[in-house]
């Protein structure tokens, strides 16, 4: 019995890694996904911690960052992933313990803006920008400014809708998945 639980275990892991992959690829295609797909796929590793695991998780958050960065050609999508969105959801538990609530929130924002800081570090290193005139880098400054403010209100939407998701998958689609496959 053992024998068939860590066999079925291993390949729902494996599943969920080759949806969260094949979710990324959508996100370098439809450039309306290009974070989408990223939090899709951590959503993913978060029902693979559920159902298998925080080692097998680990394992599929490994295994999807790097594929992902082998394989999605948007590299700001993988990156997303593989920098805050994939292991987001197993530190997530470890943030909700901290207290009193200022300082859980300001641990999630300085996380996520060390990660946007990194990633888009990683980005300009490997594929830097060239010149512009000193007009429009003031403007970048003021858009970058927005989109961080931005990207930040999505990470605490994101932050709030993992712990959604996740009741709706235990109560609504774990026992039909279970029941479909023959798990029990």
């Amino acid at each position: 019995m053992k024998s068939h639980q860590n066999s079925w275990n291993i390949a729902f892991c494996g599943m969920a890694a080759a949806v969260s992959v094949a979710v990324m690829l959508l996100g370098a295609v439809f450039p309306i996904a290009m974070f989408i797909a990223p939090a899709a796929a951590g959503f993913l590793v978060s029902v693979v911690c559920t159902e298998c695991g925080r080692k097998l998780a680990l394992t599929a958050y490994g295994a999807v960052s790097l594929l992902g960065i082998l394989f999605v050609p948007d590299k700001e999508v993988a990156l997303s992933y593989a920098l805050l969105l994939g292991y987001y959801p197993l530190v997530k538990p470890w943030f909700d313990r901290l207290r009193p609530a200022v300082l859980r929130w300001a641990a999630k924002i300085l996380l996520c803006n060390g990660a946007v800081a990194v990633m888009y570090g990683l980005l300009l290193i490997f594929f830097p920008a060239g010149e512009m005139e000193q007009a429009f880098q003031a403007a970048a400054l003021v858009l970058a400014g927005f989109t961080l403010l931005l990207g930040n209100i999505a990470f605490l939407l994101y932050d709030r809708a993992l712990v959604n998701l996740l009741r709706v998958y235990c109560v609504l689609w774990q026992p039909r998945l279970h029941r479909m496959l023959g798990r029990h």
